[in-house]
């Protein structure tokens, strides 16, 4: 009867830790917020001469929005002359429309209506002038690759360069501030990200699952990255001082950052992140006071990266050829499992050519490393049955003195070869993997909306149909089933039973990618016990 206490104790302990990994608690509700179309027609404005040196911008300046698009082979930027803002990075690559063949529906990382709200603008808190207003940015150069917005406050001349760059998902953003005064200008540069979460995606319950995408602020500064998720910045917000390598915002797949080029001397700056209403957020990077001399210029370049989180193409954003470890916006659980079964995956799949059968010959690689492991466990499970009569003598003849009863027991295992923890191997195999691969189909980009079979269009979403998990538990049940018998037969079906119910309620929810690895784990259980049931026999016949 301990006995059975203490499994049951321990498979609620495993069930907790589970779950509290897989299915964090869910946030407080709060108002949906429509996300924004993107504009049926962009306007391209005219090539407007700039202005003499030293005059300053009309008072109450109000130029009319015009909407600027620059397309690069993979994003299709939209930008704003309100505030010389991003309106739109819409991905152009197929995997990424919601409706195939519709390159209208690709996936859009900002959905800004309102330019007062949209990324990448320009404050000047405590400057030797005013910001300038939304209207006075007017677009003065707009050519197939480059932006360029600029306003005038007083002899202080702005202007924010935006410029398509060769690499993949990148733009290159430069400010300006130009003093043509005879006097010199100190000024305080900010620059803002928002962040926005899905109402609909929200997560953190067992029904949402891999559904489940949390929005998050991210603040790199010195050698630390600071995440929160943006349900969590109203009671408590970021402020971080120092060397700031970048600022983002992200959610699941995908990722919006400005990355500032490094100084020298470096910069100092605050990275700040806080709630601005239900379900958005802000995060703004503030650098130290600088001072433009007089007719002189100070330029703030920064790398944009605004795309889906491919680890290669994070690696390779190094402004000045600088290592900023942009890779770090990709949250991963146990990363000393999860970054090799990746590489592991992306190897199977370049001659696979399907991340489905990548995942089976994942599993076929797990299984042959751990084969030499789980086939000692196996056989020790083997004798542990042959054992079951003396071992019901033992607890016969000791019912009364339970310390003998254990004194007995192990000599009986020692005489024999025989560990009593043998057949939790496999488990404790398993679990860091089945957790490292909920990871991996929890960040991998690669294999968003990848299809498999039939049903299967995402493997980092949940069987639509739960085939594969039901397919899976009943595998499960029938390895159980042909698992040798302890000394306790009853106790033995109840975790033939109980232990496949629970695998299998939690795979109906889980990523299919992760239900295909473990239908195929147990498959390849089944063969291994029936060989080991053969070795059993042929050794009997051999006695």
């Amino acid at each position: 009867m301990e006995k059975r206490v203490i499994i049951a104790i321990g498979l609620c302990i495993a069930v907790l830790i589970v779950w509290t990994k897989m299915f964090p608690a869910a946030p407080p509700p709060a108002k949906p917020v429509p996300a924004a179309p993107i504009a049926a027609e962009v306007a391209h404005a005219p090539t407007s001469a700039a202005p003499t040196p030293g005059s300053p911008a009309a008072p109450g300046t109000n130029h009319p929005e015009q909407q600027i698009e620059l397309i690069t082979p993979e994003v299709r930027f939209v930008f704003s002359s309100l505030g010389g803002t991003l309106l739109h990075a819409q991905l152009r690559a197929a995997k990424f429309f919601d409706h195939p063949g519709d390159p209208s529906t690709g996936h859009d990382l900002v959905r800004m209506s309102d330019a007062k709200e949209a990324p990448l603008r320009t404050t000047f808190p405590k400057s030797g002038f005013e910001a300038p207003s939304d209207g006075a940015w007017e677009v003065r150069r707009s050519g197939t690759d480059t932006v360029v917005f600029a306003a005038d406050v007083g002899t202080t001349h702005i202007e924010k360069r935006y410029i398509a760059d060769a690499t993949r998902y990148r733009l290159h953003l430069d400010v300006t501030i130009t003093n043509r005064g005879d006097q010199p200008v100190d000024h305080h540069l900010a620059v803002s990200l928002p962040g926005r979460q899905d109402p609909d995606k929200r997560g953190g319950g067992f029904l949402s699952g891999s559904t489940a995408s949390i929005s998050s602020i991210l603040c790199a500064v010195d050698d630390k990255v600071e995440r929160r998720p943006i349900d969590k910045l109203a009671k408590d917000p970021i402020e971080k001082d120092g060397a700031v390598r970048w600022i983002a915002g992200d959610e699941k797949f995908f990722l919006l950052a400005a990355v500032p080029y490094p100084a020298s001397p470096p910069l100092e700056g605050i990275c700040a992140a806080k709630s601005t209403g239900d379900g958005t957020a802000e995060v703004t990077l503030s650098f130290a006071e600088r001072t433009v001399p007089p007719h002189g210029t100070i330029d703030y370049p920064f790398a944009i990266f605004a795309g889906p989180k491919i680890r290669t193409d994070l690696e390779s954003v190094r402004p000045g050829n600088t290592d900023v470890q942009l890779d770090q916006a990709v949250d991963v659980s146990l990363a000393i499992l999860s970054r090799p079964i990746l590489s592991l995956l992306k190897f199977f799949h370049s001659f696979a050519h399907n991340w489905g059968v990548a995942i089976i010959l994942l599993t076929l690689f797990i299984k042959a490393v751990t084969f030499y492991p789980t086939q000692k466990s196996l056989l020790s499970a083997k004798k542990m049955q042959k054992l079951a009569p003396k071992m019901n003598a033992i607890r016969k003849k000791y019912e009364n003195d339970r310390q003998r009863q254990s004194v007995e027991t192990m000599n009986l295992y020692k005489a024999h070869g025989v560990s009593p923890f043998g057949g939790c191997i496999p488990s404790l195999i398993q679990m860091p993997i089945w957790i490292a691969l909920y990871s991996t189909l929890n960040y991998a980009v690669e294999l968003y909306r990848a299809p498999f079979i039939f049903h299967i269009h995402d493997l980092t979403a949940k069987d639509p149909y739960y085939v594969t998990p039901l397919l899976m538990g009943s595998v499960m049940f029938l390895q159980m089933r042909m698992s040798p018998s302890g000394a306790d037969q009853q106790q033995q079906q109840m975790m033939a039973m109980m232990m496949p119910v629970m695998f299998t309620a939690f795979s109906l929810f889980l990523p299919s990618g992760l239900a295909v690895y473990m239908l195929t784990s147990y498959l390849i259980g089944i063969l291994q016990q029936l060989y080991i049931n053969y070795l059993d026999r042929k050794g009997a016949a051999a006695i």
